[in-house]
């Protein structure tokens, strides 16, 4: 193919996985048929530069990913919220088998000394980074007595329930009734403005807003850098302040990429260093002067600072039950056995979970894995800038122009880390 062709068919391909993103988030893309249409003609070029197996992801190649239509539905009252969990579980039962012959098919294939949760990366990832992700675990923890205390302020009898337990773990019940929150609009206009103040989001990146109620909140990059979709559900709890400060984190990377780069370092993203740097800004929000700044009033902030820290361990210990039930099933030959395994570590947290339910999240062990090894390098940016700027880093802007540095770049979370601890430039001196 000449450089003519190369440079036509480009612009072309960035056009199609626009449309293909947006399209997948069910919004209209910008030609008259769908995008997968034009997929074709454009294939050799993906290929070509480093895009392929991406483009087959956005196409949906392969067998789909099991998951369940149910959402729990955690706007209910305890009533609702257990006849929503007992539709959610039987969903998850019916489709057992199929979660387990999509899980031995992708063990199965695994190359020799590489983990089934990197086999169809849609980029490679970086060796340091697959390394922390597979180190990526912890022995599961008793998690009842967060819960139990949870349940005990929310005025609930059993906080180990698990339609109780995942309501309570987004802050549902810890405020008394109508203690105010800041509204969602209210929120994202404090966060974007300390996004903008510190140059981390470029006013020039569009950002289009989609919100669905009972929704997790998800960033999707379209361009990059130039559009992302920001999805985000409509009810305020004590943990939305957290979620949108790391779907902003995601933004900014987004933002950041260097618009000079080739088009497959564009569109890679290394998990440890994307889940570690939104986690490294999710962190910052979570103190109760951050928190009245954005307009939760004095006794509420503290509430929910001291509900944000418990929050992340529990999460945490979820997370390490996932990475310690992905070992579990190795030699694991049966959908039952699969099941049991799932009951025996569900059972050490102290919680009620639906075996069904915590297998059916074996599907997303690299995001699982990610948060896992993101937490521990969130944890060593945080000693790097302190060690360098101090423990007022925060308000440093010398600080802060040293991670624009490290961001705009496309290197691992090695990589950023390596700029951090030995910075080469800053562009603190520009206006």
């Amino acid at each position: 193919m000449s450089t003519a062709v190369d440079d036509r068919a480009e612009p072309l391909l960035e056009e199609l996985l626009a449309d293909l993103q947006l399209e997948r988030a069910g919004l209209p893309g910008s030609g008259p048929a769908p995008a997968a249409g034009r997929a074709g003609g454009l294939a050799a070029e993906a290929a070509r530069l480093g895009l392929g197996p991406y483009l087959d992801e956005l196409l949906g190649a392969g067998p789909p990913v099991p998951g369940t239509r149910t959402l729990l539905d955690l706007e209910a009252d305890e009533e609702g919220r257990r006849r929503s969990h007992t539709r959610w579980r039987a969903e998850a039962r019916d489709l057992t088998v199929q979660v387990w012959d999509w899980l031995a098919d992708r063990r199965a294939e695994a190359a020799p000394g590489r983990p089934w949760w990197s086999t169809r990366s849609a980029f490679p990832l970086p060796e340091g980074s697959l390394h922390a992700l597979t180190a990526a675990t912890a022995a599961p923890a008793p998690l009842a007595p967060l819960a139990r205390d949870w349940a005990r302020t929310a005025g609930i009898a059993d906080g180990t329930a698990e339609h109780n337990w995942r309501w309570l773990m987004l802050g549902k019940g810890l405020l008394p009734p109508g203690t105010p929150l800041p509204g969602l609009n209210q929120l994202i206009t404090g966060l974007v403005e300390r996004l903008r103040d510190r140059r981390l989001l470029p006013a020039e990146h569009r950002v289009k807003v989609l919100r669905r109620p009972n929704s997790p909140s998800m960033v999707q990059a379209v361009r990059l850098p130039g559009l992302s979709l920001l999805s985000i559900p409509t009810a305020v709890t004590p943990v939305t302040v957290q979620y949108l400060q790391h779907e902003l984190g995601h933004l900014a990377e987004h933002a950041l990429r260097p618009p000079g780069a080739p088009l497959a370092q564009r569109w890679s993203f290394d998990p440890v260093r994307s889940e570690g740097w939104a986690l490294l800004l999710e962190h910052l929000v979570r103190s109760p002067a951050v928190l009245r700044e954005l307009g939760t009033g004095p006794s509420a902030a503290e509430a929910v600072a001291r509900f944000l820290a418990q929050e992340e361990r529990f999460s945490r210990g979820l997370m390490a039950v996932d990475a310690a039930l992905d070992t579990a099933l190795d030699g694991v030959t049966t959908p039952a056995a699969a099941l049991a395994r799932a009951a025996e570590l569900a059972a050490r947290t102290g919680l009620s979970w639906a075996p069904e339910l915590l297998l059916l999240r074996q599907v997303r062990m690299l995001q699982w894995r990610a948060y896992l090894a993101g937490y521990a390098w969130r944890d060593s940016a945080l000693a790097a800038l302190t060690t360098r700027f101090g423990p007022d880093w925060p308000a440093s802007a010398e600080a802060w122009a040293l991670l624009r540095a490290a961001l705009a770049g496309t290197g691992s979370a090695a990589d950023f880390l390596h700029t951090l601890r030995t910075p080469h430039h800053t562009d603190a001196s520009r206006p």
